[in-house]
């Protein structure tokens, strides 16, 4: 198995339906950052890179449609992290979304080898909501490695 350590860039998000219908989070204008560290911690980090522009100096003093609307198109979650056979356990203590503060997300694990040499990262949430199964797949390639 390769290392996680270290940051990787999102290079593409999918979600597979149980029709097999495929969408693109954030209508397919995904970025993302996702780093693991040395000391077990990870950081993750997404979002719609073409949001609007709110033309405040900060975030408080946007109008609340603003600030609803910049948070619809981010996402962002920071804990420490394991890995367990073929999956990675990240135990959430801060997320954007409060639902996962305090809980575990579970990504199996899938590393790609490309034609360049380098290995991309591929993590797999199986069957996001509880009625209706699907597959989120987030592929990231590593900074160090990044391609020209």
């Amino acid at each position: 198995m390769h290392n996680l350590i270290g940051t990787w860039r999102l290079i593409d998000w999918t979600v597979t339906m149980r029709n097999g219908r495929v969408t693109h989070p954030f209508g397919g204008k995904a970025r993302g950052l996702i780093t693991y560290t040395d000391e077990g911690r990870m950081v993750a980090t997404l979002m719609k890179s073409d949001r609007a522009v709110m033309g405040t100096r900060s975030f408080n003093e946007a109008t609340a449609l603003d600030r609803a609307s910049a948070a619809a198109g981010f996402n962002s979650y920071a804990g420490t992290y394991e890995i367990i056979g073929d999956h990675v356990h990240h135990h959430v203590e801060l997320s954007l979304f409060p639902d996962w503060v305090g809980a575990t997300q579970v990504r199996h694990i899938e590393w790609n080898h490309n034609e360049d040499g380098t290995t991309d990262l591929t993590l797999l949430d199986l069957g996001i909501g509880s009625d209706r199964p699907t597959v989120m797949r987030l592929r990231w390639h590593r900074v160090t490695e990044e391609r020209t």
